[in-house]
């Protein structure tokens, strides 16, 4: 499996698998290159994709959880339990920190395998 390596003047390294990382990169607008830049100008626009992708995923999650306990209640089977998945929050949250200390700094995030 591959690494992506995001990095910033702002904040430390943050290794991604590369799956994430190009789950991410979608969500924020930016093609799926082996290397890239988000620019300073740009850090403002990926942080409130991500964050918005973010909320919505929370939000889902949410609304499964409520039809779960409710078809519980009417006696319906509930499938069992499963294992709660690692949410994107989970998965971003390194990289959010890195973007929201970007824009403080006013400087560029770069990625690269």
């Amino acid at each position: 499996m591959a690494l992506v390596v995001f990095r910033s003047k702002a904040a430390g390294e943050i290794f991604m698998f590369a799956e994430t990382a190009r789950r991410i990169l979608d969500i924020i607008g930016k093609a799926d290159a082996p290397r890239g830049v988000i620019s300073a100008e740009q850090v403002g626009d990926a942080l409130a994709r991500l964050c918005a992708a973010v909320e919505d995923e929370k939000e889902q999650i949410r609304r499964a959880r409520e039809d779960a306990e409710q078809a519980q209640r009417r006696g319906e089977p509930s499938g069992g339990e499963q294992a709660q998945a690692i949410t994107l929050a989970q998965r971003a949250h390194p990289l959010l920190e890195m973007l929201r200390a970007a824009q403080k700094k006013r400087v560029d995030v770069t990625w690269g395998v």
